[in-house]
């Protein structure tokens, strides 16, 4: 998320809701269209699927570091097959949502996690052998910036053991509305794991502007037990990123592309594509 954002941003507050766990998804088939436009539906087995094979190929359980955690939808699964994961965040919400996840596993999943709350353009940590890095869920977007997209893929790869992979995804700029949109629209209405209550997520997004940054916002009603509604506003910009300039970046701070697909089940990208699902190694 972008660093002006502050931990009572509504985007925090609603995030396990916003972003349903594969088992919040066998649980409930009406999520899956929404889940599906929000190019969720897939990922996690994607990101575990990659894990996985590099288990093999090493003999052992990967070191992992995840870029922009959350509350752990990617890193915990990756944990699960066996992953050593490193969660960095720059949100305490985010990372105390991550700690009660982890407090839901058992011990010795939750011992493979570690995590850390810092900034991604400032990171250093200990370990600069890592065998796969995740920026996972449109992450390098959210660095609403060239050069700051550009620092933050120069500290994946300074964090990349030799021949180490980075996987990323963002979404396909082709398919996104650039311009912007006139009135609010509602997102999904969702129930809120914490408490259980209905809300409704309400969108705006601005116009691309010379920059290639764009402005989104809107709010989140929850209707409270005793039926009044709750309000909560949410903002945040991103930079979109189009298929071959993103591989010029990946090139130019020192990756070479494995593969590009249109979304997390390895269909061949093409101008209609949802996303842009890159595996990259480093040279």
């Amino acid at each position: 998320m972008n660093p002006h954002v502050p931990d009572s941003d509504g985007s925090y507050l609603y995030y396990d809701g916003d972003y349903p766990w594969p088992a919040d998804l066998a649980a409930d088939a009406s999520l899956h269209a929404s889940a599906a436009r929000q190019g969720i539906l897939h990922d996690v087995a994607h990101y575990a699927g990659l894990t996985q094979e590099l288990a093999g190929l090493l003999g052992r359980g990967p070191r992992v570091l995840e870029m922009a955690c959350g509350t752990g939808r990617l890193s915990i699964p990756m944990a699960r097959v066996g992953a050593m994961v490193t969660g960095v965040d720059a949100s305490a919400v985010m990372l105390a949502g991550l700690a009660r996840r982890l407090r839901q596993e058992g011990a010795e999943v939750a011992a493979r996690v570690v995590a850390v709350q810092g900034d991604l353009l400032d990171l250093d940590l200990p370990d600069k052998r890592h065998d796969l890095v995740v920026m996972g869920f449109n992450i390098l977007m959210l660095i609403a910036d060239f050069d700051s997209q550009i620092m933050a893929l120069e500290r994946a790869r300074d964090h990349l053991g030799p021949d180490g992979v980075l996987a990323l995804d963002v979404v396909n700029p082709l398919v996104m509305p650039l311009g912007a949109t006139p009135a609010p629209e509602v997102s999904y209405t969702r129930v809120n794991p914490h408490t259980g209550n209905i809300y409704t997520k309400f969108a705006l997004v601005g116009t691309l502007d010379d920059r290639q940054v764009q402005h989104n916002h809107g709010w989140y009603d929850e209707v409270m037990p005793d039926g009044t509604i709750r309000r909560a506003y949410y903002h945040f910009d991103w930079r979109p990123l189009f298929r071959y300039e993103l591989e010029l970046m990946l090139k130019l701070t020192g990756f070479g592309i494995v593969r590009v697909d249109g979304d997390f089940q390895g269909s061949p990208f093409d101008a209609g594509s949802g996303k842009i699902v890159v595996v990259a190694r480093r040279l």
